[in-house]
């Protein structure tokens, strides 16, 4: 009798401690918690400047028509780029550096004197105001009391015939006969830059 008294008891004791609702001792972990998920997060760009676009700064303004790269006629050697801003069905203003090596480097830019200059592997800049569809109403060239000017080669693919680069030059206008209102008599092109396809001719 006393034995069973005792487990009674002893039963009593154990479960009177347990109460209904009380959270175990370890709770569950989430399995998810445990998982690292890797972020799939896209490579940093070490381009200047998207494929197929140019930009430069055109006396403090923003200045990104659409610029194109050609080799040269005779020459796989050296390429030209410009764009044509179209203002107009009647105008438009015109840039281009030319005669620029097809290898990376920082060249200067010059002034042209003699036709020799155009194939010298030193480049060349000019800017022109087209207006009434034909009419130069301002020729730019090379300022030739700076030596600041420069075209620069950062990558040159010859598979893949892309090259990317930057350039500044200060342009100074050539005296004209023909006069056309708000025409500035230089052209800063500053904090320029390109990443072309370069085109056959």
């Amino acid at each position: 009798m006393n034995k069973i008294f005792f487990y009674v008891a002893l039963f009593l004791l154990v479960f009177s401690n347990c109460k209904k609702n009380q959270p175990p001792i370890y709770e569950p972990v989430d399995p998810v918690d445990t998982i690292k998920v890797p972020i799939d997060t896209p490579p940093v760009s070490t381009h200047i400047i998207d494929l197929g676009k140019g930009f430069a700064l055109n006396n403090g303004v923003d200045w990104s028509p659409t610029f194109e790269a050609t080799f040269h006629y005779k020459t796989t050697a050296r390429f030209y780029f410009g764009a044509k801003a179209v203002l107009s069905y009647l105008s438009y203003d015109s840039f281009t550096i030319q005669d620029i090596p097809c290898e990376v480097g920082k060249y200067p830019i010059e002034y042209p004197t003699t036709q020799a200059s155009l194939t010298n592997k030193i480049p060349q800049a000019s800017f022109s105001y087209i207006r009434d569809y034909d009419i130069p109403v301002g020729n730019f060239r090379a300022d030739t009391t700076r030596n600041d000017h420069f075209v620069e080669i950062i990558r040159y693919d010859s598979v893949e015939q892309t090259v990317e680069g930057r350039f500044q030059v200060f342009l100074k206008k050539e005296p004209m006969n023909t006069y056309w209102p708000n025409i500035p008599d230089s052209i800063a092109m500053t904090e320029g830059r390109f990443h072309l396809k370069i085109k056959k001719p």
